[in-house]
């Protein structure tokens, strides 16, 4: 960058919660604002903001995004590319993220929740009702579960699952020694009692899930998403809830999480008991936005220390 480190200007446009010890080890390194500085040479981001050209012609002289993710759909890279902007992520970094368990937790809770119906007897009881019956689910024991996606998050889940007595099937493009997997879509959804999505969302990824593939689970069947909304066609995602091939669905993205108002699942869901819908804080817990940052801060000031 050229600058000295007192000169970098750090700018945090989501500074809810972060971490203290980010805070301190990127102002070893520059200067740190959570208000706008004039000059932005680095952006602290979290998953509010889309980060497009748009965005981007705010700040003329930024030239590094440090955002704790692993996914980067919410950020433009061929216009950050374009504009010689680094981005420092979580992408990548399998030995660190192996020590995150929050959306494999939340994978689970959804799980649990959807096929048991408890935030919707809760609400119920809220209204001074007490009736058991209303609300009888099912349990995931003996349950077969297809995982797409035998990642780190993929793998986390199927350790859990198998603790519940589900049996695991698994989609990836590598084998598996510890999972039954197959490089097959329409072999690892068949029979599937629930399918839960752990994919990174790429050009081979995009709309995987459509109507011709949910077909191949078991009628009945669940899905639960904590991975990228667009892995997922969701006006298809709404024909199979309609057409009752899909008895419910859990979801912790969207496919424009930017424009809610317009989401066919959203909407459904505001009519149906059947899907619940979180705002994307699979990772969002303390434990896990604290390591995160911080280590996002410590490559950083890596990077820096190389580039000097």
């Amino acid at each position: 960058m050229g600058k000295q480190f007192d000169m970098i200007q750090i700018y945090n446009n989501e500074p809810e919660g972060y971490s203290k010890e980010a805070k301190r080890i990127l102002s070893t390194v520059g200067k740190y604002h959570e208000q706008q500085p004039i000059t932005v040479d680095v952006i602290i981001t979290r998953l509010r903001e889309k980060i497009d050209h748009q965005f981007l012609n705010n700040y003329p002289e930024l030239r590094y995004i440090l955002t704790a993710t692993t996914g980067l759909n919410h950020i433009d890279m061929s216009e950050c590319t374009k504009r010689k902007i680094q981005i420092i992520s979580l992408k990548g970094e399998s030995d660190f993220l192996s020590g995150i368990a929050a959306t494999a937790e939340h994978t689970i809770g959804l799980m649990l929740s959807l096929l048991r119906n408890i935030p919707h007897s809760f609400n119920d009881v809220q209204l001074h009702h007490w009736d058991r019956m209303a609300f009888k689910g099912h349990e995931l024991k003996g349950k077969t579960l297809c995982i797409l996606g035998l990642g780190r998050l993929g793998i986390q889940v199927a350790r859990i699952a198998q603790t519940f007595g589900m049996k695991i099937q698994c989609f990836d493009k590598h084998v598996s020694e510890e999972y039954w997997t197959t490089t097959n879509l329409y072999e690892a959804l068949t029979g599937a009692d629930i399918v839960s999505v752990h994919l990174p969302y790429d050009s081979d990824t995009h709309h995987l899930l459509t109507v011709d593939s949910i077909m191949k689970t078991n009628p009945s069947a669940y899905i639960i998403n904590t991975s990228r909304g667009q892995i997922i066609k969701e006006e298809d995602l709404v024909r199979c809830l309609a057409n009752r091939h899909l008895a419910g669905v859990a979801v912790d993205v969207l496919e424009d999480e930017f424009n809610i108002s317009k989401s066919p699942l959203v909407k459904y869901s505001s009519e149906h008991t059947n899907v619940l819908i979180t705002p994307h804080i699979g990772g969002c817990t303390y434990e896990s936005m604290e390591n995160t940052e911080v280590f996002i801060a410590q490559k950083f000031k890596q990077l820096l220390s190389l580039q000097q």
